[in-house]
Parts: C-alpha cells; structure tokens; sequence
C-alpha cells in the first residue's frame, strides 16, 4: 500500500529518463515536464534541439491532464465536441500529449511532453508514466 499520495522527485527523475529515452528513439527534441497531484511542478527537461516554447506547451498539456485526472487527448477530443471548453484560461491545455500518473486509482500527478507530433508526444509520457513503481512507499 502506497503511503504518499503524490510523485516525488525520485520517481519524477525515472519519468524524465524514460521519456527522455524513448523521445531518443523517435529522435525528436522535446520538453518533458512532471507535475505533481496539485499541478506543481516536480521536474523538467529541455532536450537539445527543443524550441523554447516546447516547454510551457508540455507544462500546459500535464496541468490539463492532473486537472481532469485524464490523458490530454481525452480533453482533446472533449474540446472538439465542445469547443467552449478550449476557452478556459486556466493555464491548461487540451491537446495530445500529457498522461495521469495513476497508483492504486489515484491521481498522484501527470507527466506531459511536447515537440514531436501529437502521437510522439503521447508515446513519450507513456513512456515515462510506465516507470513509475506502482507500490512506491
């Protein structure tokens, strides 16, 4: 039984790595970002080549993501059907990318990516989301 409720940077760094590692395979540079349950930020990096708005997108994607407690592109596709949704200024972003990190069906936090196509991005945090312990203490 998992005895905190949040990601903590250990776990945020074996995210980043994953997510680094795959982005390598793709070869594509890009902004992966972990938030935590509140949507704080827990770590970050900016691979070589990445633009430098990459990373406020991938931020955006993962608040999205820890906010609704669903991967992005479910709020993507929620945007499409009802585009009022895409108004909120609330710092998130709905578009493909972003992931919810889940233990024992809690939201612990999101990992989100951005630089490549939407499906690469995707791949990433999953990716990344994947080597999270499901039984961290």
């Amino acid at each position: 039984m998992r005895q905190q409720w949040h990601v903590d940077f250990s776990e945020a760094t074996a995210i980043l790595q994953a997510a680094v590692a795959h982005a390598n395979t793709l070869g594509v540079p890009v902004s992966v970002v972990v938030l935590d349950g509140g949507g704080h930020l827990v770590a970050a990096s900016r691979l070589d080549g990445a633009s430098f708005q990459v990373f406020e997108v991938a931020s955006a994607k993962a608040l999205g993501s820890v906010m609704m407690r669903a991967p992005s592109k479910a709020l993507e596709d929620a945007a499409l059907a009802r585009p009022t949704l895409a108004t909120f200024n609330d710092g998130r972003l709905p578009i493909q990318g972003a992931v919810p990190l889940m233990v024992e069906g809690q939201c612990i936090g999101a990992v989100g990516v951005s630089g490549g196509t939407p499906d690469q991005d995707e791949a990433c945090a999953k990716a990344g989301a994947a080597a999270l312990p499901a039984s961290s203490p």
